[in-house]
């Protein structure tokens, strides 16, 4: 099953510069709750942000990495080279996409679900999430804390 987790400013920003704008503990607490001992997979961008700022992959989680740079290489990480191939393919386990901007535009159509924190602000940035189809998807769970909203949304089945 493919799912995507991402924080997104009220005006659909999620990254300005390779990083995020804000600093929310609640959502990295949030994102580690979701994404702990499972299998992430982000671009290479994505995942170099991860080890500028942590200086080390993100500890208790298998890692994908989509790159089309033939010399890309982490101990532990596997590439994925072709992405459409692999969203395509039935996951038994959980894939939580996690970024960025491209990779969630091409997973969005294979999600079954949305682990969307709307943040109740807007920032200044470069990178946005696509556009929701809200007849493919509903709101299962909102969670309030501050200007935080922790939302989960699942794809609607068609008879």
């Amino acid at each position: 099953m493919i799912s995507i987790v991402v924080a997104r400013a009220k005006n659909g920003i999620i990254g300005n510069n390779n990083s995020m704008p804000w600093y929310y503990p609640e959502d990295l607490k949030h994102f580690r709750k979701i994404t702990l001992d499972g299998t992430v997979l982000m671009g290479r961008k994505t995942f170099d942000s991860i080890l500028q700022r942590n200086g080390q992959p993100l500890p208790r989680r298998q890692h994908l990495v989509v790159t089309r740079n033939p010399d890309f290489n982490y101990p532990g990480v596997e590439v994925i080279r072709d992405l459409k191939a692999f969203l395509e393919k039935e996951h038994q386990e959980e894939i939580f996409v996690i970024g960025g901007g491209e990779i969630y535009h091409q997973a969005l159509p294979y999600a079954s679900k949305l682990y969307i924190t709307e943040i109740d602000r807007e920032y200044d940035g470069d990178i946005s999430f696509p556009e929701i189809d809200a007849k493919q998807f509903q709101l299962v769970e909102k969670n309030i804390k501050n200007e935080l909203a922790f939302c989960l949304y699942e794809r609607i089945e068609k008879c």
